[in-house]
């Protein structure tokens, strides 16, 4: 281009040079006019050689194909994490919706040395019905199950009333809480947003957090572990304290169906027959539960509350109501990372339901002097008791742990209670003690020895005594997933 410029200068000047010519071929002589014309000539023929050359240059470019150079692949990003992303869940296809699959393949076996006749399918500890020493019971009996195996899923999901989140378990072990077949059974149903939750889970009224552990699939005795189906508040306090307060369904009475009895006549000679009907409570139980953390996470302590009503009915217009109610208390302590204290002591009456091992939560009657049919008399009569558990759990070694622990249930026996079921009992107690080993991560293996005896009401006699003395080992096999 700066060629081309330059000899258009050229043109210019040689043109001007043109029109001067004769003016100086008048003033000079025909040598200088001679070697002028060479010079145009020169210059004539460089420039007809340039606009060729650049012409050449102009056919080549239109004639080469034309090279599209493809834009730049951009990889597409992907979709953004849900907001409640956790290590290890997977995500729905929605995108939000986390899910996380849990549980545990669980064997269990126990041997009993006495109280065999108890209950010889229950795989769970049934000191409160074994049988009274004067039975001469059958000793020995091994029993074994898998239907503790328990699977669940935990989800999560973002909302825009905030995370919503939820669970579902389930185990083998049935509605009747022996081996039984196999037959599903619900623990966990619930949802929770916020400070609310609405499903079946573990009542508030019960002591799972501050209760040694065991092999016996149940627990220790003074311990509950009891799921309802609850609306539950939680209110956190500050940081290390919290109140739960849940309203829960169910009917919490017992009575059994079956035809009426005469099973006490009272100082008037009126007899007084079991009723067979129960009408079921007409409000749900109210319970509570109050969470004390030690800002080092040492230390838990919870208090726990209970009331519900009791209500039997033989029609619409003869029912009679009573209220039961309890209280509790239950800590732990961590002495060191190796060293736990654990604790707990619980008052109720008129309830059966929350806690292992208990009594009847009343004794319901029929009163009529002659015909119990048209009676239209009731009476409840409630159980009151106190229960305690203490223990004390050591790690040996990142493998080993072991556990001590003892746990009574003593009642009330001054009252009607005591006096209108002399059969049941009147105290209990287990002693146990357990070794857990985990020679890798998710394996558990557990041994167990427990020892325990109840007492009934009535008083001994000559020929029937009124204690009955257990005797067992657990071992138990778990792989958690």
């Amino acid at each position: 281009m700066i060629k081309l410029t330059n000899l258009v200068l050229a043109m210019s000047t040689l043109g001007l040079s043109a029109m001067t010519l004769p003016a100086y071929a008048q003033t000079s002589d025909q040598q200088e006019i001679k070697q002028l014309r060479a010079e145009v000539a020169e210059l004539r023929a460089l420039i007809q050689q340039q606009a060729m050359t650049q012409k050449n240059i102009i056919a080549q470019q239109q004639a080469a194909p034309v090279v599209v150079t493809p834009a730049p692949v951009v990889a597409q990003a992907a979709p953004p994490a849900p907001a409640n992303a956790k290590p290890g869940w997977l995500t729905l296809p929605d995108g939000q919706t986390q899910v996380k699959l849990y549980g545990s393949v669980r064997a269990d076996a126990t041997y009993d040395f006495k109280g065999t006749n108890a209950d010889t399918t229950n795989i769970n500890n049934p000191t409160n019905k074994v049988p009274l020493n004067s039975a001469n019971a059958t000793e020995d009996a091994l029993n074994v199950t898998a239907a503790t195996t328990r699977f669940g899923l935990d989800f999560s999901r973002p909302s825009s009333i905030g995370e919503i989140t939820g669970k579902i378990e389930a185990d083998f072990m049935g509605s009747s809480g022996t081996n039984g077949t196999g037959s599903l059974r619900v623990r966990h149903a619930y949802v929770s947003a916020g400070k609310w939750l609405a499903g079946q889970t573990t009542s508030p009224f019960v002591n799972v957090d501050t209760a040694p552990e065991t092999v016996d699939f149940n627990g220790p005795m003074g311990y509950g572990s009891t799921r309802t189906v609850q609306v539950r508040y939680t209110q956190p306090i500050n940081t290390n304290q919290k109140l739960l307060l849940a309203l829960e369904g169910g009917d919490v009475d017992n009575i059994n169906s079956g035809s009426a009895t005469a099973v006490f006549k009272n100082s008037s000679g009126n007899v007084i027959t079991q009723t067979t009907s129960s009408g079921g409570n007409r409000f749900p139980a109210l319970t509570a539960r109050y969470d004390i953390a030690t800002a080092d996470k040492k230390g838990l302590i919870q208090v726990h509350g209970l009331l519900h009503e009791n209500r039997i009915s033989v029609s619409d217009d003869v029912d009679e109501t009573k209220l039961g109610w309890g209280i509790g208390v239950g800590g732990k302590y961590s002495l060191t990372p190796d060293d736990t204290l654990f604790a707990n002591y619980y008052h109720v009456k008129g309830d059966s339901r929350y806690l292992l091992y208990g009594n009847s939560a009343y004794v319901a009657y029929q009163n009529n002097p002659t015909n119990a049919a048209n009676a239209t008399d009731l009476s409840i009569y409630e159980s009151e008791f106190n229960s305690g558990l203490i223990g004390y759990s050591h790690k040996w070694s990142p493998q080993w742990r072991s556990t001590l622990a003892a746990g009574a249930i003593w009642y009330k026996d001054d009252n009607s209670f005591a006096e209108k079921a002399p059969t049941l009992n009147k105290q209990l107690y287990n002693i146990l003690v357990n070794s857990f080993y985990t020679p890798t991560k998710n394996i558990d293996l557990g041994v167990e020895y427990t020892y325990g005896q109840r007492e009934i009401f009535a008083d001994k006699t000559a020929t029937q005594d009124n204690k009955g003395d257990y005797s067992r080992l657990n071992l138990m096999a778990k792989y958690s997933f």
